[in-house]
């Protein structure tokens, strides 16, 4: 029998980017503590497979087809969710993207894994592709807690969990719109606990460490799948537990922020990274 303080019978939780990867994880961990789930991200058809495994576990799931990088869709997400399941408890922003890229190419660049790892690019970073980052993550932070907050600070409770990275915390190189927009969102989550804590709604931050996704093969398009691999091989030597995290770990932390049991902490950021960022 779970811990009555962990249980999520009844909450409504929005998660965003949860078509794959750790949004999907944490969706589905989520639902197996109680939660109905609304699934938002940019592919219909990963939503779909979410939901079906969402349903698969007795909850209810909404799938709402949403870019974070466009209010009215955000809003529109929201609206949905109300007229649903007629409330939020929880909103999980973890949409996001990235493609690996330095300022300027000097010909020095280096893994922001692997200090010793020299890399190719193909080029400098454009401003297109900082705006497209910072857009996604700390922008589409911002419009899903401006459209969510409001119906958390008028029903007295809430729970809003913003996912950010060890890269926020230290060494972004050839990230550095990643690292920036990571780095924002970890203020923001501070700002917004201060802000929102009278009103009984807790805002607290999970940084992921090095965990085997899509996006950890999609950001390094310059790189081969077998080169991606002996990335993350050679980055085992910079995890203090000597491994890589796995995603259901992810999910077990956000039951425990959207749950009752974390009612007492807001504002935090929380690293679960293997001891990365101790060091």
């Amino acid at each position: 029998m779970i811990l009555k303080e962990f249980n999520l019978d009844g909450k409504v939780a929005i998660v965003t980017g949860s078509s794959r990867g750790i949004g999907k994880a944490i969706a589905l961990t989520l639902a197996e503590a109680g939660a109905n789930i609304v699934v938002a991200a940019r592919t219909m058809s990963d939503l779909q497979m979410t939901a079906r495994e969402v349903r698969y576990l007795g909850r209810r799931c909404l799938i709402a087809h949403t870019d974070v990088t466009k209010m009215e869709q955000v809003e529109n997400m929201v609206e949905k969710t109300i007229a649903e399941f007629g409330k939020i408890d929880i909103l999980v922003n973890n949409a996001g993207s990235d493609v690996e890229s330095p300022l300027v190419v000097t010909g020095l660049e280096r893994s922001g894994l692997v200090p010793e790892l020299r890399m190719k690019y193909a080029g400098d970073m454009t401003e297109k592709l900082w705006r497209n980052i910072v857009d996604t993550h700390l922008i589409g932070t911002f419009r899903c807690c401006k459209a969510v907050g409001p119906h958390m600070v008028k029903q007295k409770s809430g729970k809003i969990i913003n996912i950010s990275s060890i890269i926020g915390a230290f060494d972004g190189a050839n990230d550095l719109h990643y690292a920036v927009s990571k780095a924002g969102i970890n203020h923001l989550t501070k700002v917004l606990a201060l802000e929102w804590a009278p009103f009984k709604v807790n805002v607290n931050g999970i940084g992921p460490g090095s965990y085997i996704t899509a996006i950890r093969y999609d950001c390094r398009p310059h790189l081969t799948g077998e080169q991606v691999d002996e990335l993350l091989e050679k980055s085992l030597g910079l995890i203090p537990s000597g491994r890589h995290g796995e995603l259901r770990e992810l999910g077990l932390l956000a039951v425990y922020l959207a749950s009752p049991a974390s009612d007492y902490m807001t504002g935090q950021i929380i690293y679960l990274d293997g001891g990365w960022v101790a060091k």
